[in-house]
């Protein structure tokens, strides 16, 4: 772990707690997919590539949660590079502390329990064919970010963010974050069903056949679905949280409270959008019922 690790041809990647892609474009230049989930793997990165003789001439971002864009301040201010993303990630990774707002919804508002804290400013330019290299090629992986993509080298390494994740992930971590599930699983069925030479999500190794990965990752947003199903019934949206809370093991302090909590009404209108809940306002608080 903390190292760069070759994969195919050209391409690298920097194995850590998030995963960064590494494309050697020239004797000089690299493009990476990302820029860590920490400062001090930031700079260490930074020094693996000076072993490379490599300096950074562009970063692809996947999405903007702050574990995929912690290095691009750094490695902007350092080599000048330019920052590739989806136009609705764009904003985010200009003003990362609108992240802790739709988050954390307000909860979140002082330098101690605030998860995006010290998360640097960068520009990114928005994505097109005309400005990424040749024989790079993105592709959309919505339902975890707002507009997340995946990044495919010339080399047929396909990088694919947190689309899917790690049993590890999901053991450790219980509900892990998805902004839309009901999208995530259309794009889990997707990938189950993808080709490419090498497949490397942001929190697993590197893996030739995606198919059984996926198929986990599914079937562990499935079990969430019905277990908020299962709770939803009269029941208010914090009865239902602590529930579920109880039932996955989770004691809280704030900011995993907040995350948590997001992550949890995404669920609950998951099934809304299945048609299998609906809600109603009763003396000022929203409960959910069965259909």
């Amino acid at each position: 772990m903390f190292e760069v690790k070759p994969l195919l041809g050209n391409t690298f990647y920097y194995e850590a707690f998030t995963n960064v892609g590494i494309y050697r474009l020239n004797e000089k230049s690299a493009v990476l997919i990302d820029s860590c989930d920490h400062k001090r793997m930031v700079r260490s990165l930074d020094r693996e590539l000076g072993v490379m003789e490599l300096e950074v001439a562009l970063i692809i971002n996947t999405h903007c949660h702050n574990d995929h864009i912690c290095g691009n301040r750094y490695f902007q201010d350092k080599y000048g590079c330019r920052i590739l993303s989806t136009k609705l990630e764009q904003g985010f990774i200009y003003k990362p502390e609108l992240e802790s707002s739709f988050y954390a919804a307000g909860l979140v508002n002082d330098e101690r329990s605030n998860p995006f804290f010290g998360l640097e400013s960068s520009e990114a330019e928005i994505i097109t064919a005309e400005n990424l290299p040749e024989g790079f090629e993105t592709v959309s992986l919505p339902g975890h970010g707002f507009d997340m993509i995946g990044v495919r080298t010339p080399d047929d390494v396909l990088f694919l963010a947190d689309s899917v994740l790690s049993q590890n992930t999901w053991e450790s971590y219980r509900l892990p974050f998805f902004h839309n599930v009901n999208k995530s699983l259309e794009t889990l069925e997707i990938i189950k069903n993808m080709k490419a030479r090498l497949f490397v999500p942001s929190h697993n190794p590197p893996v030739e056949d995606i198919s059984e990965l996926a198929e986990y990752n599914i079937e562990k947003l499935k079990e969430k679905k019905q277990l908020t199903y299962d709770l939803c019934n009269k029941k208010s949206f914090e009865e239902i949280f602590s529930a579920i809370m109880e039932k996955e093991g989770l004691v809280l302090k704030t900011p995993k409270y907040c995350m948590y909590a997001v992550m949890v009404k995404n669920l609950i209108q998951s099934i809304i959008e299945d048609g299998l809940v609906y809600n109603e306002l009763e003396n000022n608080i929203m409960k959910y019922h069965h259909k």
